[in-house]
């Protein structure tokens, strides 16, 4: 009979406490990916990644870094402008940017991507392309989204009536697809 593997879950500062130690005391880590903010190229508890110290390595617009949030939360997305002494970032699937973030709370920086038995390096072409490709659109996308938001919301207040009730018989608030945390008030087919 084999035996079955254990899984052991850690509190978020516990388990970050022992990447920033194994970063510390041999200059890279693995982390497996969890949420989905970095799809397509990061998939949830499919991926894992390297990370190496900051330092080591320098951080380029386009390089996924891991960010230390300073509220027990951590975020691994793409530096998607640099400044002198501070940085914006966002998740390829997210539609907000992260500003004014300082280099001091980078904790490492992506050098290889581990997927179904793959290794994507730093320096590969392909990560390289696309990593600059969506640090350039990161901007542009999420301003299209948003008026495209604004649009949809505007045609579907157009539609509720001269009441202006939005719990009007007849209407509904049901997830958009495009988006898991917006609503948007559509009518009911009957």
């Amino acid at each position: 009979m084999a035996a079955s593997a254990q899984v052991h879950v850690l509190p978020t500062e516990t388990y970050f406490a022992i990447v920033k130690q194994m970063l510390d005391e041999n200059g890279q880590a693995g982390v497996r990916v969890t949420g989905m903010s970095m799809w397509p190229l990061l998939y949830h508890m499919r991926d894992s990644v390297v990370i190496s110290k900051p330092a080591e390595t320098g951080v380029h617009v386009g390089d996924i870094v891991l960010f230390d949030r300073r509220n027990g939360r951590y975020a691994l997305h793409r530096v998607i402008h640099k400044g002198k002494t501070c940085f914006a970032m966002a998740g390829d699937h997210q539609w907000y940017i992260d500003r004014r973030l300082p280099y001091e709370q980078i904790v490492g920086v992506v050098t290889q991507i581990n997927r179904n038995g793959r290794r994507l390096k730093r320096g590969n072409l392909f990560v390289k392309c696309y990593g600059f490709i969506v640090a350039v659109l990161a901007e542009p996308r999420i301003f299209l989204w948003k008026m495209v938001r604004g649009f949809r919301s505007l045609f579907a207040r157009k539609n509720i009536g001269e009441s202006g009730d939005l719990c009007a018989e007849g209407y509904r608030r049901e997830r958009s697809p495009l988006d898991e945390n917006s609503m948007v008030e559509r009518r009911q087919s009957r």
